[in-house]
């Protein structure tokens, strides 16, 4: 989810001085109080066009020359930003780069980083645009500015950015933080939300009172375009104690179809964990749960997206009523159970015993496309719901995996609709030493079964006893049909010719340190020279690419901010990627 929010890499050195709200460079502040990164120089500099709203002498400059898609400047401020009155930044904006390009404004500190994005809507004329930051908690100092963002500027006229008059004004209300349970019978309001990405939420007379709700007033929530992660969140007066109710309920009511996915995901200023739940009624009401066992008792935001995977479009079947948000008591969630090769999920593995990370959904099922090339009656299905590129799902096996000179390959049947040529990697890894390998298959057929096989011949052994599937690699968290893939009949097989190919992840041949890193990223290769260095962020967007051409380098990871992230190698000897977390 976008909240799913974009990470993006920035230089953090400071030379200049504090300053403070409203900039109107003027006087007070000089070209040694920006700090550029990555292709963006800022300067203070004389006004292109002292007309229309903006008839100053002085103003910013930002020229973007090369770099990176988030090349900008920014400015370190005396004071932390507080948002609790004043919840919007404006700025005037002066450019000829075409009509709707974006303006990215960031806030940094010592939380995690805000950003909004705003677009222009004229071109070599001044106007002003604004920012709001409704919900931004006050520990954010630094204003970063990325015009054109998503591009790489070339130190054209349609890279070149005139600003001024960046201040802080009143916008649309704080949220007020309500408590378990809400009934919205009193105290929330609709300024109470937060809407983002084409959710609109509302507490209306309940139009569909009946016996299961009887209640007056309700939340409604309307989805209208945007983005397939639409939704709105609420925020929680106090840390929500998971402890022993670590159960969320709600009551809901759609017209969608069944089967509609809502997704629920608890959130703080430093993360977030989310499960989904998909509907079993359509045109009433029906009580929907989520089972956060095992879940930390930080969390003080709640944020619902219904029917996330689709985009709304402002009718009956993108409308949700809600009601009755609280925390009861439910059944924990029991151990994954490790289990032995080969696997055909016909009642050796349930459901629980996956474990799920990064946005992965692992679930045992009745198998929906049964014929020739896979009769079994029962398989697994995976989802990409949300989440990282990397999203997956483990089994932990009994014993490590033996006998890899002989039988070192892995067959397994898959089914997806998702497009020929779609990722399918699969990994193999250690929970007692540090120790993992993985290959890639591309799918070869789409809307059958397929077998396919990944080749680990001559690994070492006995020190793998975790399978990790990340079907769909890289594409798309949205659940749809192309990020959902069946599975079946895991299995190791003699060496055989492979449809994966071969990723270089031997930490006797790469290393990646420090991992989990605060400033420099080293990678080393003790054998094959480091051709290429790829990082993605969490959407995988490429952030920055590294052309080593030696068996060592170091990269600045100092204003990465925190969470996983990818750095995909490219050697003689192949391709792999690897994970690495910036704290």
């Amino acid at each position: 989810m976008k909240n799913f929010c974009l990470l993006l890499l920035l230089f953090s050195f400071y030379s200049g001085f504090s300053q403070s709200l409203p900039i109107n460079f003027e006087g007070d502040i000089s070209n040694a109080d920006f700090v550029d990164f990555d292709g963006g120089t800022a300067i203070v500099t004389t006004n292109p066009d002292p007309s229309g709203i903006n008839t100053s002498p002085s103003v910013g400059r930002i020229v973007r020359d090369g770099g990176a898609i988030y090349a900008g400047s920014k400015i370190l401020l005396s004071d932390n930003l507080d948002f609790s009155e004043l919840t919007k930044i404006t700025m005037k904006v002066y450019t000829t780069a075409p009509v709707g390009t974006t303006v990215k404004f960031k806030l940094e500190g010592s939380g995690p980083p805000v950003e909004v994005d705003a677009f222009t809507t004229v071109s070599g004329t001044w106007e002003s645009l604004e920012w709001v930051f409704t919900g931004t908690e006050n520990n954010l100092n630094e204003i970063v500015f990325m015009f054109d963002f998503g591009n790489v500027g070339d130190g054209t006229a349609s890279s070149t950015f005139y600003f001024d008059d960046v201040d802080q004004i009143a916008g649309p209300a704080a949220p007020v933080p309500a408590t378990l349970p809400i009934d919205f019978e009193s105290g929330v309001v609709d300024t109470d939300f937060l809407n983002f990405g084409g959710a609109s939420a509302s507490v209306i007379s309940n139009p569909q009172m009946d016996d299961d709700n009887p209640s007056p007033t309700v939340c409604q929530i309307v989805r209208d375009g945007g983005d397939f992660w639409a939704g709105s969140k609420i925020f929680i007066e106090e840390t929500i104690d998971l402890s022993t109710e670590w159960h969320i309920s709600m009551k809901v009511y759609t017209t969608a179809p069944i089967g509609t996915r809502i997704k629920l995901e608890l959130e703080n200023a430093s993360g977030r964990t989310n499960l989904d739940y998909l509907t079993t009624s359509t045109g009433t009401w029906e009580t929907a749960s989520w089972n956060f066992y095992g879940q930390a008792n930080d969390y003080n935001r709640i944020q619902v997206m219904f029917d996330f995977g689709n985009i709304g479009d402002g009718s009956t079947t993108s409308t949700f009523l809600f009601d009755d948000v609280m925390q009861v008591t439910g059944p924990a969630i029991p151990d994954p159970i490790a289990t032995t090769l080969p696997i055909d999920f016909e009642g050796s593995i349930e459901t629980t015993d996956f474990i799920n990370e990064s946005g992965g959904i692992a679930e045992v099922i009745p198998n929906p496309y049964v014929d020739e090339n896979n009769p079994s009656a029962t398989v697994a299905r995976f989802v990409r719901s949300g989440g990282a590129p990397w999203a997956k799902s483990k089994l932990a096996l009994t014993d490590f995996i033996m006998d890899m000179s002989t039988v070192g390959s892995f067959s397994m049947k898959v089914y997806t609709d998702a497009p020929i040529g779609t990722t399918l990697k699969f990994k193999i890894e250690s929970n007692v030493d540090n120790f993992a390998d993985e290959r890639d298959a591309v799918t070869t057929v789409s809307g059958e079964w397929a077998t396919y096989t990944w080749d680990f011949t001559n690994q070492d052994n006995p020190i793998y006893n975790v399978l990790t599937f990340m079907l769909g690699y890289a594409t798309p968290n949205d659940a749809s049909a192309n990020a959902t893939f069946l599975f079946d009949d895991i299995q190791q097989i003699s060496k055989t010719a492979s449809d994966g190919s071969k990723q270089s992840l031997n930490l006797d041949d790469i290393s990646i340190y420090p991992n989990p890193v605060n400033d420099f990223l080293n990678i080393t290769s003790s054998d094959a020279s480091l051709k290429k260095i790829t990082l993605f962020d969490i959407v995988g967007n490429q952030i920055s690419v590294v052309q080593p051409n030696s068996k060592e380098t170091t990269i600045n990871v100092s204003q990465l901010p925190r969470g996983m992230y990818i750095a995909k190698i490219s050697t003689d000897e192949g391709t792999g990627s690897i994970e690495f977390i910036k704290e």
